[in-house]
């Protein structure tokens, strides 16, 4: 009897043990999580608390996203704990970053854009098509550049509606991201873009065609078979062989007739892909 007591009171002393050694352990360890976001705040050691941060990965989530929302914190440190947020990736931090994205600092705005589209959850998807009317060009960016990372089929027609703002990047990542959700009702929209100031657009716009890849989509692709940047033309000529209708057929065959020797050649790879 006196064996079996032993036995008992020897069990429930290392039990005792045991949940004072876990929550001494569990108290250190926030300790230690609170030392490195008060770093944050500090040149010479944000970089270094900023990597040990990331390292310990969701386990820093509770901490960081209540830096989001603590009204004595500057802004660099919020600014920071969300790049940290965007580098861990764990979905737990979208609704605070949701949030961040109302915030009346741009700054604090402009991370959180970003850092929704890292993380790639589509509980955001809403917010960041708000964003798209915000009044900074790097917040619209974000929200827009984010908005193509999560490629749900949803955001196709926020994606349309921006393609003619102000801002040459937002207008390329809007057309990037049509051509990956293959959005055919965007085609009239994207057609105005034919004749865009930035070649570079242009060349994004022949990609997004190619993908798409449905005879409306043809005439916009006639005038960029002709463009004067050398690029644009080849690559309209590449979308082109992925159609295969007449009219494609039939601006290939002049192509091949071009004083361009990159064209002729393009012309001929793609009439053979429409075999």
């Amino acid at each position: 009897m006196d064996k079996i007591k032993l036995f008992i009171f020897l069990l429930i002393f290392a039990l005792l043990c045991g949940t004072s050694f876990s929550a001494e352990k569990s108290s250190k360890k926030s300790a230690r999580l609170r030392k490195y976001i008060s770093q944050l705040s500090d040149r010479r050691y944000a970089r270094d608390a900023r990597l040990k941060l990331v390292m310990l990965g969701s386990q820093a989530l509770p901490l960081l996203v209540d830096t989001l929302y603590d009204p004595s914190a500057k802004t660099s440190v919020k600014a920071r704990a969300i790049n940290i947020l965007a580098s861990i990736k764990d979905a737990g931090a979208t609704d605070g970053l949701i949030d961040a994205l109302e915030s009346r600092n741009v700054k604090i705005r402009r991370a959180a854009a970003r850092a929704l589209g890292e993380i790639g959850d589509t509980k955001a998807m809403d917010a960041l098509k708000k964003g798209l009317n915000d009044y900074d060009h790097m917040v619209r960016f974000n929200c827009v550049r984010s908005l193509e990372q999560i490629g749900d089929s949803s955001v196709a027609e926020a994606l349309a509606g921006v393609l003619g703002d102000n801002a040459p990047d937002i207008r390329l990542y809007a057309v990037r991201g049509l051509g990956r959700l293959k959005f055919k009702s965007a085609i009239d929209k994207l057609s105005k873009l034919t004749y865009d100031m930035d070649p570079n657009i242009r060349l994004e716009l022949t990609r997004t065609l190619g993908s798409i890849a449905t005879d409306e989509c043809v005439p916009s692709l006639r005038l960029l078979a002709n463009d004067p940047y050398p690029l644009v033309r080849l690559h309209a000529i590449q979308a082109l062989g992925s159609i295969k209708t007449e009219s494609s057929l039939n601006v290939l065959l002049g192509g091949a007739n071009s004083a361009d020797r990159n064209v002729r050649y393009q012309s001929a790879v793609a009439l053979g892909k429409l075999a």
